[in-house]
C-alpha cells in the first residue's frame, strides 16, 4: 500500500530541480556554465533545511579544527548539516550576490554531523571529483576523541558523508566507469552513499539510490544494462572476507527514503537494508495494488540480477535458495 502525502513529498524534488532546469536554460549560450551547479546546492541546502528538525541547521563552509595548522588551506564543503543549538559560528563570509542559504559558516569540528558533495550530472568525471573533495575529510576522521577530552579535533562518531546528483544524462545512461570511479568512496569511514534526484530516461517520479555494500564475497560488478536500470560497481576489498560496493536502483520511492535515512543517520539509528521510516513511502505500482515494479522489462538483466543476488545470499549461508526465488 502507497503511504498518504507520497507523491506530495516529491514536490519538493520537482521544485529543486525545476530551479535547476531555470539555471541551464538561463546560461545555454555561455561558454562556461557554472550557475546551474550552484544553483544546485542552494536548492539542495534549502530543501534540507526545511525538511529537518530545527536543532539541526545546513550551510555551505568550513570545518575548523584545533588539530588543524594554520598553514593548512581550509577546504569549502558544499552542504554541512551541524548542532545549532550547540554550536558557535566561528566565522561568516559574506556573499553580496547570495542570500542567507548562500553564506559560508566555520563551524567547529565537534559539531559537524553531515558533509554533501552536490554534482549537477551523474558521470565518470562528476564522481571522481565528488570522491576527491569528501577525501578531504579523512584528516578529521582519522580518529574519534574521547569523550572526556576538552580539545575535539575530530569529527563525531555519527559524522556521516554523503553525495547527491542532480541528474543522469540520456548520454551518460551507459557511464559505468562513473559507479566504478564512487566505490572508492566506500574507504571513507562512514560514506553512506548518494542520491540521484532524476535520470532523463526515466519518468519524474524516479530517483536513484546509490547504497553501500558490505559483502563478504567478490562480486562482479553489475554493467550490462544501464545505469538506470540497475548497476552494481566493482567491488573494493577491505579485508579479508570483506569487500566494499555500491549500487544503484531506480524508485519512486528512492527519494523519500533518502530523505528519511538522514534522519536516521542524525539520529543514530540508521540501519541498512531497512526502512528508516514509513512516511511518505509509495510509487505508481504500490498505488496500483501491485508490489512488482514493472518498469524492469529487460528480461536478460532481471535474470543477472536474481543470478547475482542468489549466490550473494547463497555466500551467506542461505541453503536451497535458486535465482528463481528472488
Amino acid at each position: 500500500m502507497a503511504s498518504q502525502g507520497w507523491k506530495q513529498f516529491l514536490a519538493a524534488k520537482t521544485r529543486m530541480l525545476a530551479a535547476y532546469d531555470l539555471a541551464k536554460d538561463l546560461e545555454n549560450n555561455k561558454l562556461v556554465k557554472v550557475r546551474h551547479g550552484l544553483v544546485a546546492e542552494a536548492e539542495f541546502r534549502k530543501w534540507l533545511s526545511e525538511f529537518l528538525p530545527k536543532r539541526y541547521a545546513v550551510t555551505s563552509g568550513y570545518i575548523i579544527s584545533p588539530g588543524i595548522s594554520s598553514k593548512e588551506h581550509m577546504v569549502h564543503y558544499d552542504v554541512i548539516i551541524y548542532d545549532q543549538l550547540e554550536s558557535p559560528v566561528l566565522w561568516v563570509e559574506e556573499n553580496p550576490d547570495s542570500s542567507g542559504q548562500g553564506k559560508s559558516l566555520a563551524i567547529p569540528v565537534e559539531y559537524v554531523h553531515a558533509v554533501f558533495e552536490v554534482k549537477s550530472a551523474f558521470n565518470r568525471q562528476s564522481a571522481k571529483e565528488a570522491v576527491d573533495q569528501l577525501s578531504k575529510l579523512k584528516p578529521l576522521l582519522a580518529r574519534v576523541d574521547s569523550p572526556t577530552s576538552r580539545a575535539k579535533m575530530y569529527l563525531p562518531a555519527n559524522f556521516f558523508c554523503a553525495t547527491v546528483f542532480f541528474e543522469l544524462r540520456k548520454e551518460h545512461d551507459k557511464d559505468f566507469a562513473a559507479i566504478d570511479e564512487l566505490v572508492n568512496a566506500t574507504m571513507i569511514r562512514r560514506f553512506y552513499g548518494g542520491i540521484i534526484l532524476r535520470a532523463e530516461t526515466l519518468d519524474r517520479y524516479n530517483s536513484g539510490k546509490i547504497s553501500f555494500r558490505n559483502e563478504n564475497v567478490d562480486s562482479k560488478p553489475n554493467n550490462n544494462s544501464s545505469l538506470s536500470f540497475w548497476t552494481t560497481s566493482k567491488c573494493l576489498k577491505y579485508k579479508d572476507d570483506q569487500y566494499f560496493s555500491l549500487l544503484l536502483t531506480f524508485w519512486e520511492q528512492h527519494f523519500s527514503e533518502f530523505a528519511f535515512d538522514i534522519l536516521a543517520l542524525l539520529k543514530n539509528t540508521y540501519q541498512p537494508n531497512v526502512l528508516s521510516s514509513l512516511y511518505c513511502t509509495g510509487s505508481t505500482s504500490l498505488e496500483n495494488g501491485s508490489i512488482v515494479e514493472t518498469r524492469y522489462a529487460d528480461p536478460e538483466g532481471y535474470k543477472r540480477y536474481q543470478e547475482e543476488t542468489a549466490a550473494i545470499l547463497k555466500a551467506q549461508g542461505f541453503v536451497g535458495l535458486e535465482p528463481s526465488d528472488i
